[in-house]
């Protein structure tokens, strides 16, 4: 008897503890107010400033799978692209370290420099808001900025170290002036 007691009192407290486990509801996120970036691509701002680099050339031939990530990179149309906008005046270059504007001379006067040549540019730092569309199910990119970045090389052994800047581009309508810090 006591037995039979001590699994009805067993069996009534395991029900106490799991039947709220049972009703539970699962929690309800409200959708957030879709956002409109100023070219009029709709969408829920995820991040309104991400900063990342992508690598544009690979340091190792022999490395199969960035080659063939890079393989369909319009490398040398992006990087002239850009500097052409700058030689234009569509577009501004920028010091990315003092954030002063760079003029056409001294712009030239980087590319100018023993050893510089756009054919070492090997990485872009990114600086994009985000954008997700639920409805239609689309996330759109939109790049606020750039900065070009040269093959650093160690003197000794001639393997790559890293990236130098070489100058920033704001992108967008208003390319030529300078965006506040975040």
């Amino acid at each position: 008897m006591r037995a039979k007691i001590s699994s009805m009192l067993l069996y009534a407290m395991l029900m106490l503890i799991l039947s709220p486990a049972c009703s539970r509801r699962p929690k309800v996120i409200p959708e957030p107010e879709p956002a409109s970036a100023p070219d009029s691509v709709a969408g829920i701002v995820v991040a309104d400033t991400i900063i990342y680099e992508v690598i544009i050339t690979s340091p190792d031939p022999d490395d199969a799978w960035k080659t063939k990530c890079l393989g369909r990179l319009q490398r040398r149309v992006l990087i002239d692209s850009i500097f052409s906008l700058v030689y234009q005046n569509r577009a501004v270059a920028f010091n990315h370290e003092t954030n002063e504007k760079l003029t056409r001379k001294q712009v030239e006067k980087i590319e100018s420099v023993k050893g510089f040549s756009r054919d070492d540019i090997g990485m872009i730092q990114f600086t994009e808001a985000w954008y997700l569309n639920p409805g239609k199910i689309t996330m759109t990119k939109k790049v606020l900025s750039l900065v070009l970045g040269y093959n650093f090389y160690l003197s000794e052994s001639g393997e790559l170290f890293g990236h130098k800047p070489v100058f920033r581009v704001e992108m967008g309508e208003k390319s030529g002036e300078v965006r506040r810090e975040r």
